[in-house]
């Protein structure tokens, strides 16, 4: 067991790295076991607090003022996260503050990267998105040829990184049918890794099923050379443990998306450990989080579980995360430097588990005896908090219905019911 309480206090700690299982991401032999979310560089998750204190401000890429303190916090939050932290993976998105985390990065490219650094741009991993851009409905997603050439060079100009390490697929199960995903948006990002603005490709978004049925489609028509990596979110966490225990339909005896893409030998990374602020001390985020109520319920429980053993619920979902060597990288949104030294700490505990693959295993190692006491109550799928979720299936969210439900809502605009649900079968 850890005794986190016995380490030195340090300014700062290292994130440990681990080996990337595929060579062929035109990346390092490793990556930090924490990568930056880089959506925080945005409004998107202000209080109305701050959004009434910061009104008169424009947040815009085009306006933005570089020398404002919040300004100045993300960027200094990046180089405190690169420099003294070693996470050196960054991941953005031109939907993040539609343009202002690509903008804020590339403003800390140009502190970082000058004649003097020993930091050069070959050590960092900076990985955007295509495909969903704007606030307004109707122009928030286009996955045509014209859009996704547009909007590589202006993250590249943004970003100030003269390249893509992994160009991203977006949220695809927004995309209004499967044909423009197959025959516009993915022969041109296919053009974008042939012309060099970005050396691998990817995909991310929530729903398992249709990753894998547009996985398989594509390679049925593009063969097995198009994807590079998976970047899933909320399917590797206290609650949902489905990247690895739940069956894909007609793959494989039922194997996993995990065993999916390790058969096709794609990198998988993770996001959102704290199931996008289910998994915190101040309980269920706003209206906005589309979890059930029986499982921001259940959250909330588990949360109180843990502040009455004195342990801090995010640490114990980024331990948990961290846990599983399957995943090298997992991204955690942070806005602050605060935020960085905190999760660096955590992070910090696996220098003691090189080697180690059992993540049972590994938590034990990495978790005080609190911690641990904990952990096995949450994970008690008879009588813990999250026991009536998993057995209703309600221990996740149905993105495949927020994506129907979107188009719904657009006026004008026809949408394909195409997308694969968990509770269907289907042949690809």
């Amino acid at each position: 067991m850890s005794d986190d309480s016995m380490e030195p206090k340090k300014e700062a700690h290292k994130v440990p790295r681990r080996n990337l299982e595929y060579g062929h991401l035109g990346l390092d032999a490793s990556v930090p076991i924490i990568g930056l979310g880089c959506s925080s560089f945005s409004t998107f998750f202000w209080s109305k607090q701050e959004r009434v204190k910061r009104v008169l401000h424009k947040w815009t890429p085009e306006d933005m003022d570089r020398n404002h303190a919040v300004v100045q916090e993300w960027i200094q939050t990046i180089l405190f996260a690169i420099q003294e932290c070693d996470i050196t993976l960054l991941d953005t998105a031109p939907w993040y503050g539609h343009g202002t985390s690509e903008v804020v990065i590339g403003w800390a490219m140009e502190e970082l990267l000058t004649e003097e650094s020993t930091i050069t741009r070959e050590d960092l991993v900076i990985n955007t998105k295509v495909g969903r851009y704007e606030a307004d409905p109707e122009n928030m997603f286009d996955f045509s040829r014209e859009t996704t050439l547009e909007s590589v060079q202006r993250s590249i100009e943004r970003m100030k990184c003269d390249y893509i390490n992994v160009l991203q697929l977006h949220d695809p199960e927004f995309a209004p049918t499967l044909d423009v995903i197959l025959n516009e948006t993915i022969p041109t990002m296919m053009e974008c890794r042939d012309n060099g603005w970005c050396r691998a490709l990817g995909m991310t978004g929530y729903s398992l099923a249709v990753q894998y049925q547009i996985l398989q489609a594509s390679l049925d028509t593009h063969g097995s050379s198009v994807w590079d990596q998976s970047l899933v979110y909320g399917h590797f966490n206290l609650h949902d443990t489905s990247l690895f225990s739940q069956p894909l339909p007609n793959y494989c005896n039922g194997g996993s998306f995990y065993d999916f893409c390790h058969y096709h030998s794609m990198t998988l990374l993770a996001a959102a450990p704290l199931s996008m602020g289910l998994l915190t001390r101040s309980g269920p985020p706003p209206d906005w989080h589309p979890a059930t109520q029986e499982l921001k319920n259940a959250c909330k429980e588990a949360a109180f579980i843990c502040a009455k053993h004195n342990v801090d619920i995010a640490t114990l979902a980024l331990l948990q995360a961290l846990s599983d060597p399957r995943i090298p990288c997992t991204l955690l949104g942070m806005k602050n430097i605060d935020q960085v030294k905190t999760a660096a700490k955590v992070a910090a505990r696996f220098d003691r588990v090189t080697g180690m693959t059992d993540p049972q295993e590994i938590m034990k190692q990495v978790m005080t005896e609190d911690e641990w006491k904990v952990m096995e109550i949450l994970q008690d799928l008879e009588t813990g908090p999250f026991a009536s979720v998993q057995q209703d299936g309600q221990y996740k969210w149905d993105g495949v219905k927020q994506a129907i439900d979107f188009w719904d809502d657009v006026d004008g605009i026809e949408s394909d019911a195409w997308q694969y649900r968990e509770n269907t079968q289907a042949e690809f």
